[in-house]
């Protein structure tokens, strides 16, 4: 695996300004989030530093690109082009950056989709990645508070606002999001019955 040093040196060879600064301002959430959720704080640096290691790929080119690094796209994939880079940052981070850690590969693949029965490390990658300081949205802010007294609570309220993006731009929703959020309503409605 690549140093972080270096990894920082290719992120900054291959992202524009803006994207790199977004991508600093998910690590410094990941990493703050990481002792709280019981995270490993190298783990979450990692994960979050390369969430959008693809994501300046030529977006023509991303199919073409998926194919080379082997990366096979499911139907929705195929048709919503904004879910690729998630699934090929995960290759990149494998191939052009040395990490071989399922879960930090899985964090990196599931941040725009999220999924069922997701890690702690996911969970906060995916949240990271909404709540990073350059977020203004009225949506971040509420985030950003929740997400300070119940990780669950927060992430459902993070995939409900992506849902809602998502029908707004008129776009398809990725059967994982839907599959993500039924799992936390059906384990919080669980654990409220429990009491």
């Amino acid at each position: 695996m690549l140093t972080e040093e270096e990894m920082h040196r290719k992120l900054r060879s291959s992202q524009k300004e803006r994207r790199y600064f977004h991508t600093m301002g998910v690590v410094k959430e990941a990493v703050r989030l990481a002792p709280k959720f019981g995270v490993e704080i190298e783990k979450a640096k990692i994960a979050a530093l390369l969430h959008d290691c693809a994501k300046n790929f030529e977006q023509e080119r991303f199919f073409e690109i998926a194919a080379e690094y082997g990366v096979t796209l499911d139907e929705y994939a195929q048709r919503e082009p904004a879910l690729v880079h998630a699934f090929l940052g995960a290759a990149v981070a494998y191939r052009d950056y040395g990490v071989t850690d399922k879960e930090i590969l899985d964090a990196i693949y599931y941040h725009t989709t999220a999924r069922a029965n997701m890690t702690n490390l996911e969970k906060l990658v995916y949240i990271a990645d909404m709540i990073e300081p350059g977020r203004t949205m009225p949506q971040a802010e509420e985030l950003r508070r929740m997400v300070e007294e119940n990780l669950d609570d927060a992430l459902i309220y993070a995939i409900d606002c992506s849902i809602k993006h998502v029908i707004k731009k008129g776009r398809l929703i990725h059967p994982d999001s839907i599959h993500a959020r039924n799992y936390l309503v059906e384990r919080r409605d669980e654990l409220r019955d429990d009491k």
